[in-house]
């Protein structure tokens, strides 16, 4: 592909992730940016849009109609829309054209989009935010998949955006992304439930000084290998702890819902044969630890050895 011809970029959907996006391509040099919202036929939110655009210079488009002259489609509407805004652009697109879907939409929902631009000939691009877009605008972290996934980083790195190939399968990013989103939003969950309780127990920078001192100790990947590897044989204790902290949780007047959950998570794995299968053991390896917990917690296959 050539990537130094100029460029047409047109966004479907212009909330705040796409006007910052747009805002930071026309500061790196890229014109001829135009949008379609539905909130620009006059709906509630019509006043905000027309402020978003004027401040990145973007065109508002007045119907679908005009996606026919994009080289580049950037969809960046709410995950249940994914489906309905791909059928709706659709019969618009013109064949070649890319169409590069940021919703956080389920891998299947990407794969049903794909095969409804792709059916004009356009080539689809899942794609998935994973980092903080008011914070770091168009250069946000970017994972991409897809057989047109490699056009879309050499086009756009360009412009100053940080994409990552994950895979060349259209479902791979959005995957990547929503089970990365347990983590994140997780270890969010996790924080707000303890740090809550520990403001009410008076004990706040104890609590923060002695797990950050844990997590400082080693990367991020070796202390998920340590909490896994130690899981297989020590769930059952751990889940004794946690019922004990479960009861400081109560008297904070927090409901202890990352709580129950721990503890259910840590009994699950303590009801199966992990620990024998490891031979009561620490596994040598994460990749170890997480053959003996697929295979073992439910939903395994049948017969897995």
């Amino acid at each position: 592909m050539d990537v130094t011809r100029p460029v047409r970029l047109m966004f479907l959907g212009f909330g705040e992730a796409a006007s910052l996006f747009a805002k930071g391509f026309a500061d790196a040099g890229l014109a001829r940016l135009s949008a379609y919202d539905p909130s620009v036929e006059g709906g509630p939110g019509e006043a905000l849009l027309r402020d978003r655009a004027a401040s990145s210079g973007t065109v508002l488009l007045p119907g679908r109609e005009a996606f026919s002259d994009a080289d580049w489609v950037f969809a960046m509407v709410p995950p249940a829309k994914a489906r309905v805004a791909a059928a709706d652009v659709a019969p618009h697109l013109k064949a070649g054209a890319f169409y590069v879907d940021f919703s956080s939409a389920s891998p299947a929902d990407k794969r049903a989009a794909a095969d409804i631009v792709g059916a004009r000939g356009t080539r689809y691009v899942d794609a998935g935010i994973i980092g903080s877009v008011p914070a770091s605008g168009h250069r946000v972290p970017v994972i991409a998949s897809g057989p047109a996934a490699s056009a879309f980083r050499d086009v756009f790195t360009s412009y100053g955006m940080d994409i990552a190939l994950v895979g060349g399968e259209i479902g791979t990013a959005a995957g990547t992304k929503l089970i990365r989103s347990i983590l994140a939003k997780g270890l969010e969950a996790l924080y707000v439930e303890a740090l809550v309780v520990a403001e009410r127990s008076g004990v706040t920078e104890e609590v923060l000084d002695s797990f950050c001192a844990f997590l400082d100790a080693r990367s991020a990947r070796e202390t998920a290998a340590l909490l896994l590897r130690s899981h297989v044989v020590h769930a059952a204790r751990r889940a004794d702890e946690v019922l004990m902290s479960r009861e400081l949780v109560l008297e904070a007047g927090v409901s202890p819902f990352m709580t129950d959950a721990i503890i259910s998570v840590m009994q699950q794995t303590a009801g199966t044969s992990s620990a024998e299968r490891a031979g009561r053991r620490q596994p040598d390896s994460l990749e170890d630890a997480l053959a003996v917990l697929e295979t073992e917690l439910p939903g395994s296959a049948p017969g897995a050895a």
